[in-house]
């Protein structure tokens, strides 16, 4: 009976710091995709060059897919099936967009392309998805580690 306490308190504590964990990297992550949207806005308004711009976000691309994935891979780990499936679309979304870049492009923001056909105005669309995202999966986890501390 001893044994099986002490694995129930540990499960309980892992879960504690899973939890504290993915709110601190939702957190890293929104104040990301605020700096997004500043730097988008800055671009739209001429209050930045083009390639300044570009390669500030895309110096932000790689370290945000990274974070992105760090939750998901915490969760499979952990054996958090419903939150996994939750927070898994954005961290494949951005694989994908990352993997699938032509092979003479800069990054996933292109100076020579950002100004052309709506493309400024689609990724400010998506940062601000991404920024809702981020704001629910911050509050679902937040709720989690609220409920694991109660309990």
């Amino acid at each position: 009976v001893k044994v099986k306490t002490v694995q129930f308190i540990f499960r309980m504590e892992s879960d504690i710091l899973l939890y504290f964990l993915c709110i601190i990297d939702e957190l890293a992550l929104l104040l990301l995709v605020v700096y997004l949207i500043v730097c988008l806005s800055d671009l739209e308004c001429d209050f930045l060059n083009t390639t300044q711009g570009c390669k500030q976000l895309n110096k932000w691309a790689l370290p945000e897919i990274v974070a992105t994935s760090l939750v998901p891979v915490m969760l499979l780990v952990s054996w958090h099936w419903v939150l996994f499936i939750i927070t898994s679309p954005a961290a494949v979304y951005l694989l994908r967009r990352y993997l699938t870049l032509s092979g003479g492009s800069i990054g996933i923001y292109d100076p020579t392309e950002i100004r052309n056909r709506g493309t400024l105005s689609k990724f400010q669309k998506e940062a601000f998805i991404k920024f809702g995202y981020h704001l629910v999966i911050f509050f679902v986890t937040l709720y989690c580690f609220i409920i694991g501390l109660i309990t």
